[in-house]
């Protein structure tokens, strides 16, 4: 059976999402924001429309799949535009049980294991619909980004079966749905769930607005030594800052079916210690699939690299490698500088390339950068 249910609190509040946006601006957590404000109109315009099915009778539930459903949001544009905030709050907001909200990479890992398990029977995928209908009426997707074929051809039929069924999307990308799965394979057949998402979302660019999470990180450098209590507290703070509209766990992350202990985590925002990304056996994989996941990361701790630990620094070069790649967002803390960071002979050739780009990774240019996702599986 698929487990859709979230780990965010499902307890209702009669606060709707333009009254929680109005407290934010009134406290100043957000700055006034037009696309921010017309986002969170149609967030509202759901909301009240979920409200008033809700409301009608204690047996909603079961009509829902004989009523229209609320046309939902897909809200697209850079990193730090506030999208996962507002879509938090709707869900926070939504008065019933029946609501999911996943990270779409997580949600399509579910979904493979759950086809996999209905190998050999028919329609396996009308059971997957039925099964995520029951646990869901609204469905909230952070990071919606479509990579590889496989999740392509999937989707296309999925989608098409969840919005007959009557589920109601919320999505953030950072694309907007013209541009997803650009250039992939058989992308021709793509092309009708591309129109179906327009079809059954309003489809909203909140780039016009302040870039929250850019703000927060050219405000304070990237890059803190030595390490000691100073260097430790910097990068709390900085955690602290980068994450504080979202939802925080310190639980394990699994990356690659290999447990990732970390400091703090949200859906985009991961923090580490460098002995457990680059002391442990780690492939240039997992850096794809973390890169491919957060767009901001935090590395606390980083050693004296010296030839002694040169399975260490050569997995902290692919870090750094994939991430600049990627345009990843990277904060470390070092016992060196940048310059002194290596302090061996082995790797030196190497390293030279990883202290320039962790000094290119600083600049306005990169911060301005997107983050860019990849298929995983084409590196295997």
């Amino acid at each position: 059976m698929l487990n859709l249910k979230s780990s965010h609190s499902t307890a209702f509040t009669p606060s709707s999402p333009a009254e929680r946006y109005a407290e934010a601006l009134a406290s100043g957590q957000f700055m006034a924001d037009e696309a921010q404000a017309q986002a969170v109109q149609e967030l509202d315009r759901v909301w009240k429309e979920l409200l008033n099915r809700y409301k009608a009778s204690k047996k909603a539930f079961r009509r829902f799949r004989r009523q229209t459903s609320p046309k939902g949001v897909y809200m697209w544009g850079g990193v730090g535009r506030g999208k996962t905030w507002l879509m938090d709050q709707f869900y926070e907001s939504v008065p019933f049980r029946r609501k999911t909200r996943m990270h779409f990479h997580h949600f399509m890992q579910h979904v493979h294991k759950e086809l996999n398990k209905l190998s050999g029977q028919r329609n396996p995928l009308d059971i997957v619909a039925d099964q995520i209908y029951k646990d869901a009426v609204v469905i909230c997707f952070d990071e919606f980004f479509v990579s590889n074929v496989t999740d392509a051809m999937i989707l296309s039929d999925l989608f098409q079966k969840l919005f007959i069924r009557g589920v109601t999307l919320i999505a953030t990308s950072n694309i907007a749905p013209d541009g997803l799965y650009k250039n992939g394979i058989h992308r021709d057949r793509f092309i009708p769930t591309i129109e179906m998402v327009k079809k059954n979302c309003v489809v909203l660019n909140v780039d016009a607005g302040v870039d929250y999470r850019l703000r927060v990180l050219k405000q304070a450098q990237l890059f803190k030594s030595p390490l000691g209590n100073e260097a430790q507290n910097w990068i709390a703070e900085r955690y602290s800052a980068l994450t504080q509209t979202q939802t925080n766990s310190h639980e394990p992350i699994v990356i690659n079916n290999r447990v990732v202990e970390t400091l703090g985590h949200t859906e985009d925002v991961l923090w580490c210690e460098f002995s457990e990304l680059c002391l442990k056996p780690r492939s240039p994989a997992d850096f794809i699939e973390i890169a491919n996941i957060y767009n901001t990361v935090l590395v606390s701790n980083v050693p004296h690299l010296t030839d002694f630990l040169s399975e260490g620094t050569r997995r902290f070069i692919y870090l750094v490698d994939e991430f600049y790649d990627r345009g990843v967002k990277l904060l470390l803390t070092s016992q060196d500088s940048i310059i002194d960071i290596y302090q061996g002979e082995k790797l030196a050739f190497e390293i030279e390339r990883t202290r320039s780009r962790l000094l290119e990774m600083q600049s306005d240019e990169y911060l301005h950068s997107e983050h860019r996702h990849i298929d995983a599986t084409k590196t295997s």
